[in-house]
């Protein structure tokens, strides 16, 4: 173990990050050697756990259907201003569905030349802490309660890990299941250099398979717990959603209505007064089950995103989610997003800005209730709980066409989850949808339309360059070989 554990400190640098204080005895300058279960706890929590850095793969909201994005907007010192070339420069890329985009997936100005910066590296970098935990936990000081939460949480973190970077850089579930999905790494060896990509269904397989064990490990005393870890209630949505991406209708109504049992309950926006506190995104919400990772991509008046008209229009004159899950700058036009507060409670300031939440387990069981033998009305109650203590003077809706229905379910998932990444998954899951963005290059020049197209290849990202240099067994997605797209 000793052994093992100095390797992954000199090679990721991670194991001796101020997250992990001071619990790790030292015994030389690059060596710490955890022992306990508490020791293996923050080290999970250091190297394993999503953080407000790594992963950064917030870019995917530049990508979807929600937003609109205009070069040139107005700040408030400078009512004429225009956006930055830096934004232009990183953003655009991206927002434009270029076959370059992965290698600006940071953010960065520039094309990540490191494998390390890259946001696919990143997702690998949280699997070896995972995994290092894993290896060794059965080994720790501490009761054999604590060594199982403890496996719990890295298990259910590995498979959250795995399931974005499948949604990221292999094709939907719903395409192809056999085809490449990404490398499998599930020990924290580092002798491996070459490992070769398996296939889609290989890896939800895995996925399933952790989040299966990580919850018979928590127990069924398990619940809801506001320390920033993962828990029971968590992985059922998690797997209720996996289940639902997979096709498997029943199972992620069971998961769904288990989550639902000890997960807490719907915040009722209708009883917040107008501009008062709330963050959809903060333990103070009764439906958060757990808060995690850094700040996804809003609307931000400073990047010149704004909120798609389609998106705009979903919502009702009562519909609460208008005001508290954003904010509306009447100078300039333009929406922004503070589900991490509104201006009376405000922002989280360094806590995690990312969350799973109750509302998102009544939206995948009532559409896996469609799905799963027309099940409408098991599905309309669920629809009609969620509008409730959304829309202030609702009414329940009844219908009893499936199609009807399960468009109105998607079209609620989308008002719902707003920019918390789950749009972008979700068109590529619904059948790959052509996407059409504008972009205005500088001030008094023409607006440009830019078209992802139905089953756009670029619906799966390109590996990064400098990742395919590190990795010699992987093979790179068609996206990559595309032509630059040019504006219609």
């Amino acid at each position: 173990m000793k052994n093992k554990i100095f390797i992954l400190g000199a090679i990721t640098g991670m194991l001796t990050l101020g997250a992990c204080g001071n619990f790790l005895e030292e015994e030389s300058q690059s060596e710490v050697i955890p022992k306990t279960t508490s020791d293996f706890s923050e080290l999970l929590l250091g190297t394993g756990y999503p953080d407000d850095a790594e992963p950064n793969f917030s870019f995917i909201s530049l990508m979807d259907d929600d937003c609109a994005h205009f070069l040139t907007y107005a700040s408030t010192s400078d009512p004429e201003g225009t956006v930055g070339t830096s934004n232009a420069i990183t953003q655009f890329p991206i927002y434009s569905w270029q076959p370059t985009l992965a290698d600006y997936d940071g953010y960065d100005s520039e094309i990540n030349v490191t494998a390390s910066s890259t946001t696919y590296a990143q997702f690998y970098s949280k699997i070896l802490g995972c995994n290092a935990v894993l290896d060794y936990i059965d080994e720790a000081i501490g009761t054999q309660q604590e060594i199982n939460h403890i496996k719990a949480e890295a298990l259910s973190v590995r498979a959250l890990l795995y399931f974005w970077l499948v949604n990221l850089y292999g094709e939907p579930y719903t395409e192809n299941p056999q085809a490449a999905g990404v490398p499998l790494k599930l020990s924290s060896s580092v002798e491996e250099v070459s490992v070769p990509r398996v296939t889609v269904e290989r890896v939800y397989e895995r996925i399933l398979d952790d989040l299966t064990e990580a919850a018979d490990l928590f127990g069924t005393e398990s619940r809801v717990t506001t320390d920033f870890r993962i828990n029971r209630p968590t992985v059922e949505i998690l797997l209720s959603r996996v289940y639902l991406y997979t096709g498997k209708w029943k199972e992620a109504v069971e998961s769904a209505t288990e989550a639902i049992r000890i997960g807490g309950k719907l915040a009722d926006l209708t009883a917040i007064e107008k501009n008062g506190a709330f963050a959809c995104v903060r333990y103070s919400s009764p439906e958060v089950t757990w808060m995690y990772g850094g700040e996804g991509m809003g609307f931000y008046v400073e990047n010149g995103l704004n909120m798609a008209k389609e998106l705009e229009e979903g919502y009702g004159a009562n519909d609460r989610r208008v005001d508290l899950y954003y904010a509306y700058d009447e100078l300039r036009g333009h929406y922004y997003l503070q589900k991490t507060g509104t201006s009376a409670s405000g922002d989280l300031g360094d806590a995690p800005k990312q969350a799973i939440r109750l509302s998102e387990a009544y939206l995948n069981r009532a559409e896996a209730y469609v799905l799963w033998d027309n099940k409408v009305t098991e599905a309309l109650k669920d629809l009609n709980e969620l509008r409730r203590n959304r829309i202030e003077g609702y009414s329940d809706v009844s219908i009893s066409d499936p199609v009807l229905l399960l468009e109105e379910i998607r079209k609620e998932r989308r008002l719902e989850l707003a920019r918390e990444g789950h749009r972008w998954l979700d068109l590529r899951r619904y059948g790959m949808p052509s996407i059409k963005h504008t972009w205005l290059p500088g001030e008094g020049l023409t607006l440009q339309t830019f078209v992802l197209k139905a089953k756009d290849p670029m619906y799966t990202l390109p590996l990064p360059e400098s990742v395919l240099g590190v990795n010699p067994a992987l093979t790179q997605n068609a996206s990559a070989n595309t032509p630059e797209r040019k504006a219609e």
